[in-house]
């Protein structure tokens, strides 16, 4: 890709990551492959009986329900959007070159659709050049004595990356919680001798207590182990543009805007835990709406934690959206005692929700979108 100077320096790509060619690429179609195999290994171990439950309960689905559900789901991109507006400003981008609240919550949108599509979060960097774009569109409409320049994608693509070390630890955090207060009685059943015992017996798939404890305890210190790194950014991070060689000035100006959005925009931090945790809680709403569409009694514990499990699982980048790693939402139900159909059929609805209606309605948003263009 082709470079050119944003506002303030910044070296911002010319064009933006070319959707249709990622997603003909063999890494693209390896995936959806991977996915397409995961898919049909869950529904070929399952009973026939199970699957024509879960197919009459989605059929007497209350639409009523669903439609609500979707509502909820939707809720949370205002939420994430008034978050990265703060980051923004947190980071020092002047509030007159952030574009309004409604152009953020498309870029967000649009930023998902293409992670529904294609692997490893390409979405995000999607995201960081229809930011760098409209700040710079919003820069050129703000008067001459707005402010200093905006940092456009480097700046933003900073935001985004301590955006998503905030909804990790908001994520694993409420999670763990979630986890403990619905599969305790599980993991005490299993731990017989403590946690030492069951790190001693490793990662055995028929003692699915210890599994949990194990996975648990590796969040826990995997996000103590996220905040020391950024703590380690924050403290040395934003001094290696000295080591960039003078003929790299663009990428050293480009690197510093990044380094400083991304120190810089954990400011305010009640603000964006309360908005981190609604936008989690809407996620959580539309999955109990779910479950009252198909008349499934839940409890809340269970909520929570499937919906927040559902949003860890996009963060792999193995399939677009975590394609395929449906089997790992139905055995978090059925591990709660519930019957493999209904766990199917909440499963797919909910999926129908966080998967597919965001590969369908970006389409449409990515078609008519002048951002796109």
């Amino acid at each position: 890709m082709s470079g050119a100077t944003a506002p303030g320096g910044d070296a911002a790509p010319a064009r933006p990551p070319s959707l249709w060619r990622r997603l003909a690429s063999p890494r693209t179609l390896a995936s959806f492959a991977l996915a397409g195999a995961l898919v049909w290994w869950t529904l070929a171990r399952q009973d026939r009986a199970e699957l024509t439950t879960a197919a009459s309960m989605l059929r007497a689905a209350e639409p009523a329900w669903f439609m609500a559900a979707l509502a909820v789901y939707y809720a949370s991109f205002p939420l994430r959007a008034l978050r990265w507006r703060i980051l923004l400003a947190n980071a020092g981008e002047p509030r007159s070159h952030i574009p309004p609240l409604r152009d953020l919550v498309e870029i967000i949108y649009l930023s998902w659709f293409v992670n529904t599509l294609v692997p490893a979060k390409l979405g995000d960097v999607y995201r960081g050049w229809l930011y760098g774009r409209a700040a710079r569109d919003a820069a050129a409409a703000a008067p001459p004595d707005a402010g200093p320049a905006a940092g456009g994608w480097s700046r933003g693509m900073g935001t985004i990356v301590a955006e998503r070390a905030l909804d990790l630890i908001v994520l694993v955090v409420l999670m763990v919680t979630a986890g403990l207060l619905t599969y305790g009685d599980v993991v005490a059943a299993s731990a017989d001798g403590g946690l030492a015992a069951c790190f001693r017996r490793g990662l055995t798939g028929g003692d699915l207590g210890c599994v949990l404890a194990e996975l648990f305890v590796a969040g826990g210190v995997g996000i103590v182990g996220l905040v020391g790194g950024l703590v380690a950014f924050a403290r040395f991070g934003v001094h290696v543009e000295r080591l960039i060689p003078s003929r790299f000035a663009r990428l050293g100006a480009a690197y510093q805007t990044f380094a400083r959005g991304l120190v810089l925009s954990f400011g305010r931090f009640g603000p964006l835990l309360g908005l981190s945790a609604g936008a989690w809680i809407c996620e959580g709403a539309a999955f109990w709406c779910v479950s009252r569409a198909l008349d499934v009694a839940l409890p809340l514990p269970l909520v929570l934690f499937f919906s927040l499990l559902q949003a860890f699982l996009t963060a792999i980048p193995a399939t677009p959206g975590a394609l395929g790693f449906e089997g790992i939402l139905k055995a978090a139900i059925e591990l709660k005692g519930f019957a493999a159909g209904p766990a199917i059929a909440l499963t797919v609805l909910y999926r129908a929700i966080s998967y597919l209606s965001l590969l369908l309605g970006g389409l449409v948003v990515f078609t008519l979108s002048r951002k796109t263009r």
